[in-house]
């Protein structure tokens, strides 16, 4: 999932920057104060985390025509990941450019476009959610030991598609009871009952 959401990302910014400018994956190094390439926007993967929002239970099943189950599988679980968003140009001017290019394309979106999805992400048919973060990346670039620069941060929510679990019991194809009481036999039918009426005589 998460390489999927690197290339989404990289697909739905290069449509955004001018010809010729790359999206690249790099994380900050020290070498970038001495480097000076053509034009470069990265984006820093730097945090991970479970996503509770929109969490469903249950499980989902696939029936036969018999209604047998053939397999289930958990609703998907959201992961939010955070990245850092910086750019690389010959001139501070033309870094800005870029950011404010990327920016603009981030800050009006509400998820990444459909058609910029693949693999898994395209599968579940559920929305990756983008949004433009409200936390400083100061503390972020002192923790890389580099000075600050221009940059901002965004957080994506993407789905996690559990596995298809298709290892299940086979369904009954009959039900046998049993019992450990004894059950008495039934009683014999009662025959017609005759009366016979009999004189009482003296007894002496």
């Amino acid at each position: 999932m998460i390489t999927e959401v690197d290339d989404a990302l990289c697909l739905m910014l290069g449509r955004c920057l001018p010809e010729g400018t790359a999206v690249r994956l790099d994380p900050p190094k020290p070498t970038w104060q001495t480097e000076r390439p053509s034009k470069v926007l990265d984006l820093f993967l730097f945090g991970l985390h479970d996503d509770p929002r929109g969490r469903e239970s249950g499980w989902g099943e696939t029936r036969d025509e018999r209604g047998a189950v053939l397999s289930r599988q958990q609703p998907a679980r959201r992961c939010a990941l955070s990245y850092l968003v910086t750019a690389r140009a010959p001139g501070v001017g033309d870094e800005h450019r870029l950011l404010d290019l990327a920016l603009r394309t981030m800050i009006f979106a509400d998820s990444i476009p459909a058609d910029c999805l693949s693999g898994t992400l395209a599968e579940t048919g559920d929305p990756v959610f983008l949004s433009v973060s409200r936390d400083d990346p100061g503390e972020l670039w002192s923790s890389l030991g580099m000075p600050a620069r221009a940059a901002f941060i965004i957080s994506v929510s993407a789905p996690y598609l559990p596995p298809v679990e298709t290892d299940l019991a086979a369904p009954a194809e009959r039900i046998t009871l049993r019992s450990n009481q004894e059950v008495p036999a039934p009683l014999a039918p009662a025959g017609n009952k005759r009366w016979v009426r009999t004189p009482v005589g003296d007894p002496t």
